[in-house]
């Protein structure tokens, strides 16, 4: 297996000289020289890059001046040129209409290249389907960009994953800066280089009813240990879902007897239903504080003009983050193609056009959030559940809290 990842870096790596190689290691170390954003096309000049919220096809009136070649240019020249030479590339996703858009600007970006995109709902399909392609030795796909969870759980141990911090060469997207904790920071896999995680989005466990509670009277776990709210907090189950992976931060942060006495002492209430249920009671105003309240859920309560009296509450100790990865597969029949995503895809425009897609918040500094209740405080730290580091406290969390209440039904 490891002498397999290697053929498959060495092939990627070739289609450029010895200089461009030398200058990939030199990115990945640090040590490369920040430059401008430049074009995501064929063409080394540069080009506007798309402004936050901008919407697709929309060009710039604003010139801008060609960018000094240089050996990280030409290395994308050449990498542009093989990947047009095998002509395809093969994308993994999950199922969502928000890809949709940010494929259609990598085809217009490299027309010489198609892609074949795979869509899957299930986790249990497409690693059925990669593992059917490894037994034949090849792979299915070349690159995908799906939830972590059993991405690494699984295929990690199983081999099916190449590195793909060796691909990665473009300064903007090696810039420490351009990432929230920077560029290692994103790498989810105790290795750091297999699973990049582009996404970061905040989940606020915890909401706010304003008539009833005061903003600011909250600002941390032990605030909901306070006896006023003993018997008022409604909450998603904690032994599965959002309500297990707060439970896990607050764990985290705090310990396993302030977390008893959250799900214990003070007597929550717990939903049986799903987030609009949990929702509904906070904005009729049945419970103060609620743990589980989705914008899915209250955003038809805002467009009705109702649930304008909820707050979420930003809690870094009870909090969680949603995350989305890129990852390479082993043997990928395009690795050209490969590379040229994965670096494309991790760019400010690219970025911008696939959270704007999907509706969701990059890790990238410099891209707008476009979920506002996604956003989580500056220099804070969130619990990241798909962390391979953290499955283990995940895990014996749930062990605790099913002690604490029992299986869940």
């Amino acid at each position: 297996m490891r002498a397999m990842r290697v053929l498959n870096r060495r092939a990627v790596l070739q289609v450029a000289g010895s200089g461009a190689v030398a200058l990939a290691a030199a990115c990945v170390s640090g040590t490369a020289p920040a430059v401008p954003r430049v074009s995501l096309a064929r063409s080394g000049a540069a080009q506007p890059a798309a402004p936050p919220g901008a919407v697709q096809g929309q060009e710039s009136a604003q010139p801008v001046p060609p960018a000094q070649d240089s050996p990280w240019t030409t290395h994308w020249e050449d990498i542009v040129a093989a990947a047009e030479r095998e002509g395809t590339l093969s994308l993994l996703t999950v199922v969502g209409r928000g890809y949709r858009s940010v494929i259609e600007r990598f085809e217009q970006a490299f027309p010489g290249i198609s892609v074949q995109h795979g869509a899957e709902s299930s986790p249990t399909v497409w690693l059925g389907t990669a593992r059917q392609a490894r037994r034949a030795s090849s792979a299915a796909f070349d690159v995908a960009l799906v939830h972590p969870d059993r991405a690494l759980a699984e295929g990690g141990p199983e081999g099916m994953w190449a590195p793909v911090r060796p691909l990665l060469f473009r300064p903007d997207v090696l810039d420490d800066g351009a990432w929230r904790g920077g560029v290692g920071a994103r790498f989810l896999d105790v290795g750091v280089t297999l699973c990049f995680d582009w996404e970061y989005q905040v989940i606020h466990a915890y909401a706010i009813n304003t008539d009833l509670v005061q903003p600011g009277e909250i600002t941390t776990v032990t605030d909901l240990l306070d006896r006023k709210w003993k018997g008022k907090i409604l909450a998603s189950d904690p032994r599965i879902g959002g309500g297990l992976l707060s439970a896990a931060s607050v764990a985290k942060s705090w310990g396993t007897d302030v977390l008893k006495r959250l799900l214990v002492d003070q007597r929550p209430t717990f939903s049986r239903g799903g987030p609009s249920q949990v929702t509904e009671a906070l904005v009729r105003g049945r419970h103060p504080i609620a743990l589980g309240v989705r914008p899915k859920a209250l955003n038809p309560f805002r467009e009705q003009g109702l649930g304008h009296n909820v707050e979420y509450l930003d809690l870094p100790d009870a909090d969680f983050v949603a995350t989305n990865s890129l990852l390479y597969f082993d043997r990928a029949p395009h690795p050209a193609a490969a590379a040229l995503f994965a670096n494309w895809i991790l760019t400010h425009e690219a970025q911008t056009i696939l959270t704007g897609g999907l509706r969701t918040n990059s890790a990238r500094t410099d891209v707008e959030a476009f979920e506002p209740d996604g956003i989580g405080m500056e220099g804070k730290t969130y619990y990241e559940q798909d962390r391979e580091a953290n499955y283990a406290h995940t895990a014996a969390t749930q062990q605790f809290v099913n002690g604490l209440l029992g299986h869940a039904p």
